[in-house]
């Protein structure tokens, strides 16, 4: 088998840490793995082709190799959707600030060997926020294994997890249960979080954070996608809403509030749109420009050419949804 070199990566420390420290296997040949185990034993089927497993899910940027994943394959995890309604109606969910800039997730890790899907939730629950909870508990609920498209996946290595739903009941405001970030967590924190709008705008207006994107698709569906304003030509990319816009930009996204995933979305829609590239914006360059804000409908529908009026807005402004523009000078 020809190799492409350019998608060929793991990362030094899956060999080096991770082997030592448990979470990696140290086999480097995956040709070498008993892979009719293992695809006996998966929570979602997959492929695999001259001895290399195949990601069933997607294409990313790294063929051949583990990128920042411990095992060849699939890896199952366990994350924790802990919830709490205050008083006046409102609804709050348990997030953790992951290391490096990764932005804020959803407790959850590796399921250890033995160990059920919903006491991994409940295990990295406790380890990551201090919260512990009754897992036999009526309102517990573990819905089946779902892809993660967590950056650190390959072609040949990805992430499954099982969400565990906790529903902690009704509190007076301001007594949500007291969290304590771990050893994994930068820090933990009640988010407010009515819809997935609601979570991504007091994120950024009370702690500076975005969503971790591995998470977006997961919390979008447990929480409810957001309506986003209808756009021309509108195309649905990674869960981002896009669209020609009218004289503001030539194109718009609607959708997270992530610059990295926003751009791989305006680009991608610029080519199976428009036909043609998006080049990499600098935004010292007077004709080419990637702007990230917050935006407001103010209007009813204008015309077949710009069917709403969109200003920007403060992040906590009510109906506030974050917006990607690219847009010419």
């Amino acid at each position: 088998m020809t190799t492409d070199t350019a998608r060929t990566y793991t990362h030094p420390e899956v060999y080096l840490r991770g082997v030592a420290e448990g979470w990696a296997e140290a086999q480097t040949d995956p040709t070498r793995i008993n892979w009719p185990a293992r695809q006996a034993t998966a929570a979602r089927p997959f492929r695999v082709v001259a001895g290399r497993p195949v990601n069933p899910f997607e294409s990313t940027p790294v063929r051949y190799g583990r990128n920042r994943l411990g095992w060849w394959g699939e890896t199952r995890c366990a994350d924790a959707a802990a919830t709490a309604t205050d008083t006046t109606g409102a609804r709050w969910i348990v997030m953790i600030e992951r290391p490096r800039g990764e932005g804020w997730a959803l407790p959850g890790g590796h399921i250890e060997a033995g160990e059920d899907e919903t006491a991994a939730a409940g295990r990295e629950l406790a380890e990551e926020t201090g919260l512990v909870v009754d897992l036999t508990d009526v309102w517990v609920r573990t819905l089946p294994a779902r892809y993660v498209p967590d950056p650190r996946c390959s072609d040949e290595a990805w992430i499954v997890t099982y969400l565990t739903t906790i529903d902690l009941g009704v509190y007076e405001p301001g007594h949500l249960p007291a969290l304590v970030a771990g050893e994994d967590a930068q820090r933990a924190e009640w988010i407010r979080a009515d819809s997935y709008t609601d979570l991504a705008r007091h994120l950024a207006t009370t702690v500076g954070g975005i969503v971790f994107p591995a998470h977006q698709p997961m919390l979008g569906d447990l929480l409810g996608a957001p309506t986003w304003p209808t756009l021309d030509m509108v195309a649905e990319i990674n869960g981002i809403a896009l669209g020609d816009i009218g004289e503001d930009g030539d194109i718009i996204a609607l959708g997270h509030h992530d610059p990295a995933r926003m751009l791989t979305a305006l680009r991608r829609y610029a080519r199976e749109v428009w036909g043609e590239a998006l080049a990499p914006a600098d935004p010292a360059h007077p004709h080419a420009q990637i702007r990230h804000e917050w935006g407001v409908n103010t209007g009813e529908p204008a015309g077949p050419d710009q069917q709403w009026y969109l200003e920007t807005a403060p992040a906590d402004t009510p109906g506030a949804f974050p917006i990607t523009r690219w847009y010419e000078n």
